[in-house]
């Protein structure tokens, strides 16, 4: 049983401390550098954990746990969203060139665009025309407006982190 336990704890470790570690590196996306750091710093409170399973795994095994579920689901929740709202970005940018071609003038605002997602409109931080590079220019957050994505005529797809 002793056995049975000791493997059921590295397992367990085996798959918190890499999915933790994935959403550390999808935080720099999501909610900045900032919070990427503060992620990896909780991530590394494993090592703590695994100490404490030497005296008692049953502890150590629910930290852990808990650890993971502070972690893992928000972040799996704005990569969704990420992904989703890269998707409304992208169709916001082609539009924006489609209108182009079509009146030979970019629009002005998003008033004319049909929304693949409208939820994700609230994430659609800010729609202009870059007068001087020629083209529209958007921004969209995820997780928060201290954190950029982006696209402008003259540098194309860009990310400002806090």
């Amino acid at each position: 049983m002793r056995k049975t336990g000791i493997l059921l704890f590295v397992l367990l470790m085996l798959v918190l401390v890499p999915l933790e570690v994935l959403c550390a590196y999808l935080s720099y996306e999501t909610i900045g550098e900032m919070a990427r750091g503060g992620y990896l710093v909780a991530t590394g409170i494993n090592l703590v954990f695994i100490a404490v399973a030497f005296r008692n795994r049953a502890i150590a095994a629910i930290a852990a746990v808990v650890l993971g579920l502070l972690i893992i689901p928000y972040q799996i929740v704005l990569g969704h969203r990420l992904l989703e709202v890269e998707k409304e970005a992208a169709g916001i940018v082609s539009w924006a060139y489609e209108q182009k071609v079509r009146t030979n003038a970019f629009p002005a605002d998003l008033s004319g665009y049909t929304w693949r997602n409208p939820s994700m409109k609230k994430y659609i931080q800010d729609y202009r025309i870059d007068k001087a590079g020629g083209g529209p220019y958007m921004e969209y957050r995820v997780g928060t407006e201290n954190t950029s994505h982006g696209y402008g005529p003259n540098d194309g797809w860009g990310y400002y982190p806090d």
